[in-house]
């Protein structure tokens, strides 16, 4: 079917609305292709994609046909026990994210499974913890994170918390592909007295209240710290799902917190803010104004922590040394929280030898040098925290310790009572983090300053580029398919030791020139290569999965921050120049 013919059953069909088929016939030809050339694909992320009607976008119809999908899988791999262990269900700020809770939730009980559920948004690792507290078969997270306001996702969580990784989300994925298209798919209601029901968990604080206790319970010092507070945090959930429990978590761990105006509500449309996502700039620009108006009214605020949307992923700025405002990225917030976490055990003799931190591929480096000090194991997941969450239930089967987890991308996990990055436990640490050090005479780039002595210097960033024109996409899956067979072994003159090619499970040995296989459980199968130099560093080249974008990772090591930007900046270079871009 092509999209013309697409586009004419949408337009013939009972369960489009009239309003949706105004817009249908008012779109350009352009649009119209975008709209009905493809259908919606459930991935192993689930689904992200703009709004509005169509078969390749989100709207009422395939988050039906996506949850009948989810029900469906659901019943069959736990039998009647999925209907009376449930759903869990929660949604973020943005459009037709309640909405499309309704429609799921409609689904779900009409196949007799309960549903917990909430009446406003609430974040992401709220979902997640609350799929563990009534030990529901699944979860669903409607969501689209920091993406634009025409965006808005649709995550499936298992009955362990976690996004499903792949032994799970392949089953859930082949039963939702063999589903009638979006139009015509239906399913076999169960009778109205057996329908399953829905609990809201939001009818009044307490179910809140209780998941930020559990939140704060994870500070290392909410008891140790005496007299008032040195920090003073300005906080942004950037107009999405921390609005309430972020400040709420904070001040109940001892905190002195003032929102930013205009990014402390929901709001659908970010109004109040020129970015959602805590690793741009734009997400900052309000709490800087904030602070500094506080500052000049005598109020001595050092701290900013800005949360994305969905609350799961946080960032930091930080008044310096010099008295001026400062950003962390999230491997330089992660290598530093993990030795404030491991430092503090070890001080109180409670460090436990088994414990294990978990990152990822693409994640820098210098938070496994700050465990390796400490003695502590590290085991390496692909990219996503789901791997992450799914590996911190391995090691609670094994009886280790899970300790600490990371990506690079501003998500952090300290305790696994959740299973996925969780902006509260991470807001809190971080205060600890600060005020710690501030007792101790330290901002937070002296007390960076001080681990980079300890570990050396690692410098990391990430570069995006993009393939452009009507065969975009294939161009790109080409040039990495030609990066891949014929493998470049030098980098703007950093000579590569090792390629790992994470899809073909292969490791290249430049020095001694042989291939071997790539023997590693803890990592997936993901179409990623990772270049390692000589003497340290490495770049991580993975290509989007959906647009025709590939990232490029880079850790520069030994380097100060400006002659490593100066490699990054040759080395990108290089690499676009011979992918003809």
């Amino acid at each position: 079917m092509d999209y013309l013919e697409r586009k004419t059953a949408w337009l013939n069909s009972s369960w489009v609305f009239s309003a949706d088929k105004d817009y249908i016939n008012k779109a350009d030809d352009d649009t119209l292709k975008e709209m009905f050339s493809s259908n919606l694909h459930f991935g192993t992320a689930g689904m992200r994609a703009l709004l509005g009607p169509g078969s390749s976008r989100l709207n009422l119809l395939t988050v039906r046909r996506a949850t009948i999908g989810v029900g469906l899988f659901l019943l069959s791999k736990y039998g009647p026990s999925a209907k009376t262990r449930g759903v869990a269900i929660s949604f973020d700020n943005r459009h037709y994210s309640k909405e499309f809770r309704n429609i799921a939730s409609k689904v779900l009980i009409e196949m007799g499974i309960k549903v917990y559920t909430f009446k406003e948004p609430h974040p992401t690792p709220e979902l997640s913890y609350t799929v563990r507290k009534f030990n529901c078969v699944g979860g669903l997270m409607i969501t689209a994170s920091h993406n634009s306001k025409e965006y808005n996702g649709y995550k499936f969580y298992d009955e362990k918390g976690c996004q499903g990784v792949y032994e799970i989300i392949d089953g859930l994925i082949r039963t939702i592909d063999g589903l009638a298209d979006e139009l015509n798919v239906s399913f076999e209601e169960v009778p109205e007295n057996e329908y399953g029901k829905i609990f809201f968990l939001d009818n009044d604080s307490k179910y809140d209240d209780e998941f930020v206790t559990r939140e704060v319970s994870t500070s290392l010092y909410q008891k140790e710290f005496q007299g008032e507070r040195l920090t003073k945090i300005v906080f942004s959930p950037e107009c999405g799902c921390d609005c309430i429990v972020g400040p709420k978590a904070l001040r109940e761990a001892g905190y002195t917190v003032t929102t930013v105006p205009n990014q402390d509500f929901f709001d659908p449309d970010f109004k109040g803010t020129q970015n959602p996502n805590p690793e741009t700039d734009g997400a900052y620009i309000g709490a800087y104004q904030e602070l500094d108006k506080l500052n000049a009214e005598g109020k001595k605020y050092s701290l900013i922590i800005v949360t994305d949307p969905d609350a799961d992923r946080c960032g930091i700025a930080f008044i310096n040394r010099y008295g001026k405002k400062e950003r962390f990225t999230g491997n330089q917030t992660g290598a530093l929280l993990i030795d404030f976490v491991l430092g503090t055990l070890k001080r109180r003799n409670i460090l436990p030898m088994n414990g294990v931190i978990c990152n990822t591929f693409v994640t820098g480096s210098q938070g496994a040098k700050v465990a390796d000090l400490y003695g502590i194991k590290v085991r390496t997941t692909a990219t996503g925290f789901k791997y992450i969450g799914n590996m911190a239930d391995q090691i609670e089967a094994s009886g280790q310790k899970y300790l600490f987890g990371y990506e690079e991308s501003y998500g952090y996990l300290l305790a696994d009572f959740v299973r996925d990055k969780d902006s509260l436990q991470s807001i809190v640490a971080i205060a600890d983090m600060t005020e710690y050090y501030l007792r101790r005479g330290l901002t937070l780039d002296m007390a960076y300053e001080e681990l980079s002595k300890r570990t050396g210097l690692y410098y990391n960033t990430q570069v995006s580029v993009y393939f452009n024109g009507a065969d975009s996409l294939k161009l790109m899956n080409e040039q990495i398919t030609k990066l891949r067979e014929h493998p470049f072994t030098s980098l703007a003159s950093k000579q590569v030791s090792f390629l790992y090619d994470y899809q073909e499970r292969k490791v290249y040995d430049f020095k001694n020139k042989s291939i071997a296989p790539l023997v590693n459980p803890d990592i997936d199968i993901t179409n990623c290569l990772r270049f390692d130099f000589v003497g340290g560093g490495f770049i991580a080249i993975r290509p989007s999965g959906t647009e025709p974008k590939v990232k490029f990772y880079f850790e520069v090591t030994g380097l100060d921050d400006v002659k490593a930007q100066k490699y990054v900046d040759e080395a990108t270079a290089e690499l676009k120049k011979s992918m003809g871009l």
